[in-house]
């Protein structure tokens, strides 16, 4: 189970590298006026940044078999998870449309991708809490 949880995150983590990729192109990094992102640059790296450090963590629990690791990785995948809510609350309300007259990077996610990122990022989170738990 501990693999799967591995190979479960390798997919959210890939979706999440697209839809970074598609917010860089699109000039995500260069959107700090308010009222032209809802998006802020803190909140896109900081998910990214701890869903790294969650990854490392779960692939430390998986080399050398340290528990802790694994409760590190656990409580990171939530502050994860907090974060990519924030995300997609500031993204739903028009889907990236948010000011006038500016296209935001934002805007140019696919739908399918953001849901796809979406349900692979909840299974994670249940089954790093199942095996953490020792449910599974």
């Amino acid at each position: 189970m501990r693999v799967a949880v591995l190979c479960v995150w390798l997919v959210t983590a890939s979706l999440g590298g697209y839809l970074a990729t598609v917010w860089i192109r699109h000039g995500g990094l260069q959107q700090r006026t308010p009222g032209v992102t809802r998006l802020p640059l803190w909140l896109v790296l900081g998910h990214i940044a701890l869903a790294v450090a969650g990854l490392a963590s779960w692939t430390a629990y998986l080399v050398g078999n340290a528990r802790g690791s694994a409760w590190a990785a656990c409580a990171v995948v939530l502050i994860v998870a907090a974060f990519g809510f924030m995300m997609l609350f500031r993204w739903l309300p028009s889907r990236g449309r948010h000011s006038q007259g500016h296209a935001t990077a934002e805007r140019n996610f696919p739908l399918t991708a953001v849901v796809a990122h979406g349900m692979s990022a909840a299974v994670t989170v249940l089954l790093v809490a199942l095996v953490v738990l020792g449910r599974a």
